[in-house]
């Protein structure tokens, strides 16, 4: 009777024990897991989100610009973005999720900092909470760069399904194409088409416009890179 009462005992402090030490079912997996925010004309972000036993171990955040370019947060003149850019790391650590309170005078860039640290997450968790292949959302891909510029495209999506596409270009001096005064008007032609083809066919996989084969293969390529962006798995 007394080995059984000190089975009983070592069972129930094991128990308490595994309950304190949090044994139960994991919630993430561990590794490191990269996510993208939704964009806005002023760029995105990305989080690097380290995940170690269930908890966020470590948060690297990367922003980029209105021209998809990585902003060079050392140099940046805006304070308070800066303070965001050094500060919200520690925040996401500390509170151990994504739902932490913007910074003062940075709220766009703490915005999309949550965004991209949420999409890691979701990511990481072992049984994901977002039953789609993407996030819904707007997001922007940019397409490599060649001696006349390149491509962006900003992609919305909702239910995995492209509700919206538009297109931008980038030119060799590093300015955005002004389409109002542009002269070549079978760029204008191509960039109306295929926003339309990209939403009917859902898909980046459409026909290069005759005249613009240029413009368009760095749009197609911009509007892919925009939906991995918003990929899940």
């Amino acid at each position: 009777m007394a080995n059984r009462r000190l089975i009983g005992l070592l069972v129930s402090g094991l128990v308490l024990v595994m309950s304190l030490t949090g044994c139960g079912p994991k919630v993430f997996n561990n590794g490191t897991f990269m996510g993208v925010s939704t964009a806005d004309d002023n760029g995105y972000a990305i989080a690097e989100v380290t995940v170690k036993d269930d908890k966020i171990a470590d948060v690297k955040i990367t922003e980029f610009n209105s021209l998809a370019a990585e902003k060079d947060m050392e140099t940046y003149q805006w304070e308070p973005a800066k303070q965001a850019y050094k500060e919200l790391p520690g925040r996401f650590i500390g509170r151990q999720d994504a739902n932490i309170d913007t910074l003062s005078g940075a709220t766009a860039s703490s915005n999309k900092y949550v965004s991209a640290v949420a999409h890691a997450l979701e990511k990481a968790r072992k049984n994901p909470q977002v039953t789609t292949q993407h996030f819904d959302g707007t997001f922007m891909g940019p397409s490599e760069s060649d001696d006349k510029g390149y491509g962006i495209a900003f992609v919305t999506i909702e239910g995995d399904q492209i509700k919206a596409v538009r297109l931008l270009e980038v030119d060799e001096e590093n300015k955005l194409k002004d389409y109002a005064t542009y002269q070549y008007t079978v760029v204008l032609e191509a960039k109306e088409q295929l926003e339309r083809a990209f939403v009917e066919e859902n898909s980046p996989e459409v026909d290069t416009f005759s005249g613009a084969t240029n413009s368009s293969q760095k749009w197609i390529q911009a509007v892919s890179n925009a939906l991995q962006a918003a990929r899940i798995k």
